[in-house]
């Protein structure tokens, strides 16, 4: 009997993988971008709140590697692009097919993120500091656990009251079970649930992750920057693009008029403007005159 519950089961996991390999085959050549997302130590709750939030906009699908890396093998992309793409898969990770740009989409999927808990028996990416203060804590095993620990308290009127910060794990450091039951009961999350940026695709350019962390405020500034000095680089050389027309004919009209002025030459525009000089010259010699 067990035999064939395995079977069943292996059945059913291969026809599942089928169904998933063909769904990727078919949605990537569909949407204008793909993003491949990593997911571990990512609550499930974060990833729900990314989907429900983008929905409509993007597709978030949690994906076994080995199945992207075989729908990627089918696609139509260069081979150097595949080979790019399936460096990148490893851990766990989802996949996020959008038709918006791959760039606003990174922006908003970063926005995704809480604290969360160190687990049992995980190494801490950064130190964890027990603060000084008032914890939720009650006199009892927990409070033997700090004492364990050799973190300073005391209890005033059933409250535990830490005396000062105190390093309890260092940055590398493995955390035991103890150590994060307390840290838990102290509501210590020290670490951030949120997706990592692993690489995109988009209109067939392969983007790798870390050119997805973009300071779309930042950029936009750079953008205006540059228009406007290409701007000005296109008035000043005469160059007749149509950005540049407007003010490279107003340029124009101002050289031609004070050149006129300069040269004396009478027209409906320069006449004022010559009166006004012949005058200034008048007044000046004058007072030369007069000394």
């Amino acid at each position: 009997m067990s035999w064939k519950v395995s079977l069943t089961l292996y059945q059913r996991r291969r026809e599942g993988k089928k169904q998933l390999l063909d769904y990727l085959v078919g949605e990537i050549p569909k949407h204008r971008g793909l993003m491949v997302i990593g997911i571990t130590g990512v609550e499930t709750s974060v990833v729900q709140s990314a989907r429900k939030a983008l929905k409509g906009k993007a597709t978030i699908r949690v994906v076994k590697n080995t199945v992207l890396s075989k729908a990627i093998d089918k696609t139509s992309l260069p081979e150097e692009v595949k080979s790019a793409l399936k460096t990148r898969l490893s851990a766990e990770n989802a996949v996020v097919f959008s038709d918006d740009s791959v760039f606003s989409l990174a922006a908003e999927l970063l926005r995704f993120k809480r604290n969360a808990y160190i687990k049992p028996n995980r190494s801490t990416p950064v130190d964890v500091i027990v603060p000084a203060g008032v914890t939720p804590l009650q006199p009892g095993p927990l409070t033997d656990s700090l004492t364990a620990l050799g973190i300073p308290f005391e209890v005033k009127k059933n409250l535990v009251y830490i005396k000062k910060d105190t390093l309890v794990v260092k940055k590398g450091e493995r955390v035991n079970a103890r150590i994060a039951e307390l840290l838990r009961a102290l509501d210590i999350a020290p670490l951030t649930s949120s997706f990592e940026l692993k690489l995109a695709l988009e209109d067939g350019l392969y983007i790798p992750g870390e050119k997805l962390n973009v300071d779309l405020s930042s950029f936009i500034r750079d953008l205006s920057s540059a228009h406007t000095s290409a701007l000005t680089l296109s008035v000043n050389l005469g160059i007749p693009v149509a950005e540049a027309m407007p003010l490279i004919v107003a340029q124009a009209a101002r050289n031609a008029l004070a050149l006129g002025v300069e040269a004396g030459y009478l027209s409906a525009e320069t006449l004022p403007l010559v009166l006004l000089r012949g005058i200034s010259a008048a007044k000046a010699l004058s007072e030369l005159v007069k000394v």
